[in-house]
């Protein structure tokens, strides 16, 4: 149907030697809990230390450090259109990824943490997700 579309789009990052496998996640105050806990999860299965910094923090304040935007609706049920994270490596923007759902897309409907998990793996593709057996 014209107008159903589901994008994911990416700058991604490099993760370089020199990095340390910390990323400090600024809180929005303006978003609920479940996607940072989500999101949180996600970089963790991709191996790094994730350290929560309240919402007035500099994204300068760690060597990577990020923040994320995102909404949602209810058609039905609660579901997450839209998302962004950016990441900022010594506060200077490094990388985004991007999530937006339209119309009656039914991939919209999706669960967010895989939403979440695929905007991780665009943004950060040369780091494996961590087997925690």
């Amino acid at each position: 149907l014209f107008g159903c579309t589901i994008k994911y789009a990416a700058n991604p990052i490099s993760i370089q030697k020199m990095d340390r496998k910390e990323i400090c996640v600024i809180e929005n105050t303006e978003a609920d809990g479940y996607f940072l806990n989500l999101y949180k999860k996600a970089l963790e299965e991709k191996g790094f230390s994730v350290r929560i910094l309240s919402y007035e923090s500099d994204v300068a304040a760690c060597p990577l450090s990020s923040t994320y935007r995102s909404e949602w609706s209810w058609d039905l049920v609660t579901y997450m259109p839209r998302a962004k994270i950016f990441v900022f490596r010594n506060g200077i923007l490094a990388g985004n990824a991007l999530y937006a759902s339209s119309g009656l897309a039914l991939k919209k409907y999706e669960r967010t943490h895989k939403k979440i998990e695929k905007m991780v793996d665009q943004l950060i593709p040369d780091t494996e997700k961590v087997d925690k057996k």
